[in-house]
């Protein structure tokens, strides 16, 4: 019989420990209704999404920004030729707490001089006021110049790194888009004149297009 008791007293605090264990483990887990699994990563932080924030800004900020913000090209090239030290804080942004390069929001005229139309990085390069600016029109966009402009976009806008390079990808893919919404690349030929809007960087001085239109040839 005490072989028995002992038995019992053993299998007792066996099963108490592990009752004590499941208690401590399910205490920790926080239990996740299955419509906000799409929306929350794994640490419970909402999933950024690049394409719905984009297109929650685009019309309502972005394209105001560059209408109302916007220079004229063609003061902005010359001032980077001659003067490029001090064409960045007259006529550039940067963020206060960034060391990058200044960018510029512009909208000029100026005629074709060369056009690689026909690549996934397409250009149009434009003779504006006796300075060349390269054009991209996309669909693939290089660089970072269209997020780095707006100054209601900073790193603080996002959660990482990560988000912030997802956040101007989209960007650039709206602003392709845009681009393209214009003239028939077939059209986008050396001799002829375009309206263009977009954000440029300075060196070399190269604009993400965001508005792109062919002008009627001179008579």
């Amino acid at each position: 019989m005490p072989d028995v008791a002992r038995r019992r007293r053993w299998w007792l605090w066996r099963l108490g420990l592990a009752a004590a264990c499941i208690a401590f483990i399910v205490r920790g887990i926080t239990v996740v209704p299955d419509g906000e699994l799409a929306t929350t990563d794994a640490n419970g932080n909402p999933v950024f999404e690049p394409k719905a924030y984009v297109a929650s800004i685009w019309d309502a900020r972005v394209l105001p920004y560059l209408k109302d913000k916007s220079g004229d090209a063609a003061p902005v090239l010359v001032a980077l030729a001659d003067q490029p030290d001090q064409a960045g804080p007259r006529y550039g942004y940067r963020a206060r707490s960034s060391d990058g390069p200044w960018v510029f929001a512009v909208h000029g005229e100026g005629r074709i001089v060369a056009a690689d139309t026909g690549l996934r990085h397409a250009t149009v390069t434009v003779d504006v006021a006796g300075h060349e600016a390269v054009l991209q029109i996309g669909p693939v966009i290089y660089g970072t110049a269209l997020r780095d402009g707006l100054p209601f976009l900073s790193f603080d806008s996002v959660a990482n790194q990560i988000q912030f390079a997802q956040l101007s990808h989209e960007l650039n893919d709206r602003a392709a888009a845009a681009a393209r919404v214009g003239p028939d690349a077939a059209a986008l030929v050396p001799g002829r004149r375009v309206r263009f809007a977009g954000m440029m960087t300075a060196a070399p001085p190269q604009v993400t297009a965001v508005q792109l239109q062919l002008l009627p040839d001179a008579p």
